[in-house]
């Protein structure tokens, strides 16, 4: 499901992308290049508007409560199991969004 783009289609709650979070964190900020969690509702998503709210994953599965851990699975474009760090939600400008890998599947 790559797609490489950063129009304004695309950009849907529950899909995963691969988002540069910058080099420069301050402490306990997630940064540099990692995946992440559309979050944001789809109204958001709209040229005026070029951005969106995310929560960045870790493949460091710590076991905090406030993590939501996801197992790799055809589709959702994770290499393997990652913790998605509910602590760490931000909103980024759509060209930190480097590309699209797949979905959660929403229940």
């Amino acid at each position: 499901m790559p797609d490489g783009g950063i129009g304004g289609a695309g950009h849907e709650r529950g899909e995963i992308w691969v988002v540069d979070f910058g080099s420069h964190p301050e402490r306990p900020e997630q940064a540099f290049v990692r995946r992440a969690v559309v979050v944001s509702d789809d109204r958001l998503h709209q040229p005026r508007l070029p951005m969106a709210v995310v929560v960045p994953a870790t493949t460091t599965v710590r076991g905090i409560p406030l993590h939501v851990v996801v197992t790799a699975q055809p589709g959702n474009g994770l290499r393997e199991r990652s913790a998605f760090q509910v602590e760490q939600v931000r909103a980024v400008s759509w060209s930190r969004m480097v590309e699209r890998l797949g979905r959660l599947d929403v229940e």
